[in-house]
């Protein structure tokens, strides 16, 4: 929605046909939502070892308390993103004619995860140092087509490394859309065939880059649990 050119006249028809009051956010406050998502699902943890990602179709928030003020790690880097920039850099096709890349070879897949890298950047330091800290959970938060319910199924765990998510793209590569729709234990893929390389490819680069030794994934409609608990987001305007 905030990419879409058409995104805001179409909430203004569904206020208008609902009476509804719906905004978009800004990938700050989503990223701030994302970490009280986490911290709601995650009681048996302090809010200060608690470190939130939240990963979609078009960006990702890493969210984290530093020194009582929440810090966020912003980057427009998605599943949707991902899979785009694999058909239509890496492996030069139309995206529109070709939406699926499968089969994807490892050399595609490692092409990927290059360009990936350097469009994400490095972590700042305030991550680097908060994850380093071996009471520090990394928790990823996300529905059942999340990239972490796809790592999760896949490496049948719900706490997995960026070696586990590296065996999993090694295990997937070269398979077909027809081969993730038969695949056994992981409706992530059989659902959507297309997305599961960039979407393991992503995982492990973020994982790479800021040092984590793991994320664990916690189930959620989104962000929903933070939307009801934002008080300021249900203001009228």
């Amino acid at each position: 929605f905030r990419k879409a050119t058409n995104g805001p006249p179409f909430l203004l028809d569904l206020k208008t046909r609902t009476g509804i009051g719906l905004k978009i956010v800004s990938q700050e406050q989503e990223a701030a939502l994302g970490f009280v998502t986490a911290t709601s699902l995650c009681q048996h943890l302090a809010m200060h070892e608690i470190v939130a990602w939240d990963s979609g179709g078009g960006s990702f928030q890493i969210s984290a308390d530093w020194d009582g003020e929440i810090k966020s790690w912003l980057r427009p880097v998605g599943s949707g993103v991902a899979t785009g920039e694999l058909v239509t850099k890496v492996m030069g096709k139309d995206f529109s004619e070709c939406p699926s890349p499968n089969p994807v070879s490892l050399e595609h897949a490692q092409a990927l995860a290059a360009r990936l890298r350097k469009t994400i950047g490095p972590p700042p330091q305030w991550l680097v140092t908060k994850l380093a800290i071996s009471h520090v959970s990394l928790v990823g938060i996300g529905g059942d087509m999340s990239i972490f319910r796809l790592a999760s199924e896949l490496c049948g765990k719900t706490t997995f490394t960026a070696s586990d998510v590296l065996e999993s793209i090694e295990n997937m590569c070269t398979k077909t859309d027809s081969d993730f729709r038969k695949l056994e234990g992981v409706p992530a893929a059989n659902k959507m065939p297309h997305n599961v390389i960039p979407k393991l490819v992503l995982l492990y680069v973020v994982l790479d880059v800021t040092g984590a030794s793991g994320v664990s994934f916690q189930e959620s409609n989104g962000n929903l649990p933070g939307v009801l608990i934002a008080q300021d987001l249900w203001h009228e305007e």
